[in-house]
């Protein structure tokens, strides 16, 4: 008797080792199959919207009429003010773009931070940052005066202020 619950018992503890075994493997093939599912979608999407970005100007008109008061520059108007992205207007460079010095029709000196083609900000995360420049505007913080969404351009257009950077002072 005391055999048959021992052998029992032994039976019972391999099952559970397993089953533990299994799905283990299973979450470790499953996991990064997931992780690159995922990341296909993300890249499907932002190749969606390089290729059609007026479905995705609406979507930020769209989100503007509901929010926020924030024009939309066309791509015209910025390659005229900044005098075609010129080299000689360039302000500084980051990661995810150059920013360039412009002046528009009006008279209203501007700073556009053109997003590099090569970001791998899309759309999303591109509206989210509109979003909370929008929100944070205070005295103390340059003013976001609005976007341009056209083509596989995405640029964000500021008033332009004329003292040296922040980085300057600090540094």
């Amino acid at each position: 008797e005391i055999k048959k619950s021992s052998h029992k018992s032994k039976i019972r503890k391999l099952q559970i080792i397993a089953s533990i075994t299994v799905i283990s493997i299973g979450i470790l093939i499953l996991y990064p199959s997931f992780m690159l599912y995922r990341r296909k979608k993300q890249q499907i999407n932002y190749r969606n919207m390089r290729h059609s970005p007026e479905r995705y100007t609406h979507v930020i008109q769209e989100h503007q009429e509901e929010e926020l008061e924030l024009p939309l520059f066309d791509m015209a108007t910025l390659i005229a003010a900044t005098n075609n992205f010129s080299t000689s207007n360039i302000l500084g460079k980051g990661g995810f773009g150059t920013v360039y010095q412009g002046m528009l029709k009006d008279g209203r000196e501007i700073a556009v931070k053109r997003l590099s083609v090569h970001s791998r900000q899309g759309l999303q995360e591109f509206k989210s940052e509109v979003l909370n420049v929008v929100k944070l505007q205070h005295r103390n913080l340059v003013k976001l005066l609005g976007c341009c969404i056209q083509a596989e351009e995405r640029m964000l257009v500021y008033e332009y202020m004329p003292n040296k950077s922040l980085d300057y002072f600090i540094f």
